[in-house]
Formats: structure tokens, C-alpha cells, sequence
């Protein structure tokens, strides 16, 4: 299905940041710290993030319909688990998918099909603010061993899948990922709030528009495609990073 609507769209006006926000904000930034794949990692869904290992690569080659099929198997991963399946990993498969609508939508199809597709694209980015909401208030003032405590009893339940002598291995794992989440997931909660924005903003929706990329940009103050977005709407020049912006990004 998705194929007939891959049709090159000419002519748009869009803001050239969209692009950044999908690809190195609202993906790149969600998975940074799955970089080294060991045998700490738990083995319920290792499998998800090895397949993650495809994305950046399906990206750059514009292979959507492979791309959609990757995030829905991930998603059926870390749904089979109570633990997972409302984390801020499926935050991020939802946003991610709604990026994913709004480039087709705004890069690769006909006025006919940008609507629906818009409209696929809230569903998918409220979906992840609603996840990363509720993560947020279970999760973002807890203390390591408070974290410990939540988890434990997981990794302890007598579950096969898990090698005995690793669970200690596994549970420190888990705290390190809550750990960097508590610190990066209000960002992609801000990256979520943006894409919401674009959606409301090319269905003309201004005033929306203009109250979701403040709440973006409350929630993380160097978004620069949420501040890019309001001069666009209120006829401001967009902002350039600067050189050292760019040598010295700030810290996470």
C-alpha cells in the first residue's frame, strides 16, 4: 500500500530542520546508549535492539516500507513484556513511526495522500508523548535503588531465559538504561512535542501549532527546530546554529 504513495512531492515549502529532528534528535539520540551490544543486555529483547542495528541504513536508502516493518517486529518484542511494554523504549518506536509519516508526508507523496498521512503521524507521536509521560512520573525521581528494587523482582522470578549467574549483570544493565533515560527522556518528549507541532502547523492549526513547540521548547531549551518553527509561523528569520554550537553541542 504504502508503495502507491511514494510519489516525489515538488515544489513544498518546508523547514530543512524537520529532517533533523527526525533523523538525529528523534531517533539517533533515542538509542545512543545501545551501542555496545554484551551479555548484559536482557535476553527478552535483545533481539529488538539488534534489529535496530538496520535502521540508520534503511533510512539513508529511503527503504520505508522495510523500515515500518522493522519498528512493528520491536514493538512486538518489548510488548510481550509488562515491564517493556509502556518503557520509554516503545516511546520511542512511536515517535520514530510518526517521523517516519511526516517525512513521506512532507517529502515522498501527493497533496491527495498528506492528510491521512498527517493524521497517522499524530495518532503514532501522541501515542509516544502519552508513554513518555507516564514513564517520566513512574520513573524520573528515582534513586538507583529505588530503581533496583522496581526491577529485581523481575530478573528473580525463575524465568528460564535467564542465565542464572548474569542476573546481577542483567539488573545493572537495566539501572544504567533507566538511569540515562530519566536524563534524556524529557528531550525526546521535547523531539515528540516538535513532531506533534509539525503536524498541527501543515494542517494549519497555528494557534496549536504555536502552544505544543513552547511546551517542546519548555521541556528542552536548545531545541532548535521547535524555535525554528515558531519564527517560521511568526515570520522571524530561522536561527543558524553556530560553529561552536556545533563543536560543543550540549552535554546530555
Amino acid at each position: 500500500m504504502l508503495k502507491n504513495i511514494f510519489k516525489i512531492k515538488k515544489g513544498t515549502i518546508i523547514v530543512i530542520s524537520v529532517m533533523t529532528i527526525i533523523v538525529f534528535a528523534g531517533i539517533t539520540t533515542a538509542w545512543f546508549y545501545y551501542g555496545n551490544i554484551n551479555d548484559a543486555e536482557d535476553p527478552r529483547v535483545i533481539e529488538a535492539k539488534i534489529k535496530y542495528k538496520r535502521y540508520n541504513d534503511l533510512a539513508d536508502n529511503k527503504k520505508y516500507e522495510e523500515i515500518f516493518s522493522l519498528l512493528d517486529s520491536m514493538y512486538d518484542i518489548y510488548n510481550l513484556y509488562d515491564d517493556y511494554k509502556y518503557s520509554y523504549e516503545t516511546g520511542v518506536i512511536y515517535n520514530n513511526k510518526a517521523a517516519l509519516y511526516l517525512t513521506i508526508a512532507l517529502f515522498e507523496t501527493t497533496d491527495a495522500n498528506k492528510d491521512s498521512l498527517l493524521d497517522i503521524a499524530k495518532i503514532n507521536v501522541e501515542k509516544s508523548i502519552e508513554i513518555y509521560e507516564n514513564w517520566l512520573s513512574k520513573f524520573s525521581n528515582l534513586t538507583e535503588p529505588e530503581i533496583k528494587t522496581i526491577i529485581e523482582p523481575v530478573y528473580n522470578s525463575g524465568n528460564n531465559i535467564f542465565e542464572k549467574d548474569k542476573i546481577p549483570k542483567y539488573i545493572n544493565k537495566r539501572i544504567k538504561d533507566i538511569v540515562s533515560a530519566q536524563k534524556e527522556t524529557t528531550r525526546r518528549l521535547s523531539v515528540s512535542y516538535t513532531n506533534l507541532g509539525i503536524v498541527q502547523r501543515h494542517k494549519n492549526e497555528l494557534k496549536n501549532a504555536l502552544k505544543t513547540y513552547k511546551k517542546a521548547l519548555e521541556l528542552w531549551e536548545d531545541n532548535l527546530t521547535a524555535e525554528n518553527n515558531i519564527n517560521i509561523i511568526l515570520g522571524k528569520p530561522v536561527r543558524k546554529r553556530t560553529i561552536l554550537e556545533k563543536l560543543f553541542p550540549q552535554e546530555k
